[in-house]
This record gives structure tokens, C-alpha cells and sequence, in this order.
């Protein structure tokens, strides 16, 4: 078992949104937390929360062992192989506790899990009334500021401004579409006579119309963070089982939100270690090394075994 450090720069490729539920008037606001300063004032920084980003590597990693088990793909007689629900649930979420009354923690049972599914011991999970604790610590994202400068690693203390400089406000619209004469034909004559007639849309549909302006609040191209991971006492599968999932991240390399409107491309650069960008898969170019064949082995080898424990989740 041995124990590994990431730690580098993720540097954002185009603008970040990160919301923390807080909307002002028609502005989404990023997540803050608040960073006492060297002299002790307080200042609310906007951070990208360790938990989301480790929610997407799980999804990605997760996503692509159920594909190399044949999951979600047609197999030869075109029947597409789905997962009962409780494991959809506990590989995507981790699961949920649930009672189980007096039955005893039945260790073997979580041992066997973690064996056939390295992900598992990376993630954890929750069984019955059981929780797993996962091997992967996942950082927060901080942003290289002013406001946090002092709490940088020395190597890491670069020049930089006030994160009130990299912060922005982007404007969206969405447009009514029942003005437009080409769509209108697909609206139900009725209610283009009652439209044409004057009568309110308010008064046709509660939703009204769907014209609006909003705004949302998000961190600049360029901005720089510094990230941490660590993977605790993992073995060698389990440690390319994760690498595996870098790489499937280094496909996207998306976090936050807003990411089918071009928000949350990042580059991300581990010291000594290996570079993940999504500029790297976009331009068609490989890693310089190979990554992952024993975990990809492993797969194909236990494969019936595994899909056989996902099949008992009901």
C-alpha cells in the first residue's frame, strides 16, 4: 500500500461558475467562504468546493467501468444492459443509510466490494446501515488572490491580484420564441387565435412567456487555483483504477456549472507528476506514457463477477 500527493495549478480555460444557492435579484453568485486575513479582517472568497469536483470524477470514473463492462450498450441481440437502481445509486451517489436492525456489519461482504470494484475503495459508499469510507481526498479549488495568498505552499505564492478582479458578471437571455414566424406554426391553432386576438400569454399558460435577462456571476478566463489530492494507502489497481478517472477528466476537464453554454474548461497541472488539460485530448494528442492496463485488465478478468454483486443490489 502506498499513499500518493497531487498537487498543482488548475488554471481556468474559460469562465467558471460555481454557484452556492445564492441568487441576488437576477444575479446567480458564486460560492464564497469566508478567509481570515493576515491582519484579521474577514474576507468572503469565492472557492470551488472539493465535494462538487469530487462528485465528477466519480461520475466519470464510475461511468466508464460500467462501459467496460458492457453496461449501457446493446449487446448482440440490441438488448441494452441497465443496472438495478439501488447500484445505479450506490456507484453514481454512494448510496444511502438505510436500517437494517440488529443484523451484524458482515465485513467479508464490504471487503469482497472493494476488491472487485476499486472504485469503490476510492469513492467509499454506503450499504445498509454501513459506511465506507473512500481512500481519495479531494482539495478545494482556492483561487492564487490576494485573499488567499498567505495560505499558499511558498511555491505557490505567485504575483497576483484581488479576486475581485477576476470576478465578473455574465449577461444571458432568453429570447420569447413565439415571436418568431418560422416556429409559430408549431404552436396549436386554438391558441394562436386567442394569441392573435390579443389575449394575454399569462392568461393562456401559467409559465407565461419565456422571454428573460439574467446574470451570472463567474470567475475569469486564466484565473488560477491551487489543488491538492491525496489517495491514502491504495493499492497498485486501485491507483490506476484512479488514474484511469484523470484521464477520463483530462476528455472534459469541466467543473462547475454552465458547462453546455462553454463555462468550466480547465487545464490542470500536477508537479511532477502528469498534465491534465482538455486542450491535450482536443488536439489530438496522447499522453506520453500508458496508463491503466492492469486496472483495464483486472476488469476484463473479474468481469462476470462483478456484474453478477452489481445484480444482488435490489
Amino acid at each position: 500500500m502506498r499513499t500518493y500527493l497531487f498537487e498543482g495549478i488548475v488554471t481556468a480555460l474559460t469562465s467558471i461558475s460555481h454557484g452556492g444557492g445564492e441568487i441576488n435579484s437576477t444575479v446567480s453568485q458564486l460560492r464564497r467562504e469566508k478567509i481570515v486575513q493576515p491582519d484579521g479582517n474577514i474576507e468572503e472568497v469565492p472557492v470551488i468546493s472539493g465535494n462538487s469536483v469530487r462528485g465528477v470524477l466519480r461520475d466519470l470514473g464510475m461511468y466508464h467501468m460500467l462501459q467496460s463492462l458492457g453496461y449501457g450498450t446493446p449487446d448482440e441481440k440490441g438488448i441494452i444492459q441497465g443496472l438495478p437502481l439501488p447500484a445505479f445509486y450506490f456507484l453514481f451517489s454512494g448510496g444511502s443509510l438505510t436500517s437494517s436492525g440488529d443484523v451484524g456489519i458482515d465485513i467479508e461482504y464490504f471487503r469482497r466490494l472493494r476488491q472487485l470494484i476499486p472504485l469503490i475503495s476510492i469513492f467509499g459508499g454506503a450499504i445498509g446501515n454501513v459506511i465506507m469510507p473512500g481512500k481519495l481526498k479531494v482539495g478545494k479549488l482556492i483561487p492564487i488572490c490576494k485573499e488567499t495568498i498567505h495560505l499558499m505552499p511558498e511555491k505557490y505564492q505567485i504575483n497576483c491580484e484581488s479576486i475581485w478582479e477576476y470576478c465578473q458578471q455574465e449577461m444571458y437571455t432568453r429570447t420569447d420564441d413565439e415571436k418568431r414566424d418560422d416556429l409559430r406554426g408549431m404552436i396549436e391553432n386554438k391558441t394562436l387565435m386567442l394569441l392573435d386576438e390579443g389575449v394575454r400569454k399569462t392568461d393562456i399558460t401559467k409559465s407565461g412567456p419565456q422571454q428573460m435577462m439574467y446574470y451570472v456571476e463567474t470567475l475569469a478566463a486564466g484565473t488560477k487555483f491551487y489543488w491538492k489530492i491525496t489517495l491514502e494507502d491504495v493499492n497498485d489497481i486501485e491507483f490506476e483504477s484512479f488514474l484511469i478517472t484523470l484521464v477520463e477528466f483530462s476528455k472534459t476537464g469541466k467543473i462547475g456549472g454552465k458547462s453546455n453554454i462553454g463555462l468550466g474548461r480547465v487545464g490542470i497541472k500536477f508537479e511532477k507528476w502528469i498534465e491534465i488539460n482538455s486542450c491535450l485530448y482536443l488536439d489530438g494528442k496522447e499522453l506520453d506514457f500508458r496508463l491503466g492496463e492492469k486496472y483495464l485488465q483486472f476488469l476484463e478478468k473479474n468481469k462476470e463477477e462483478i456484474i453478477k454483486e452489481l445484480e444482488k443490489m435490489q
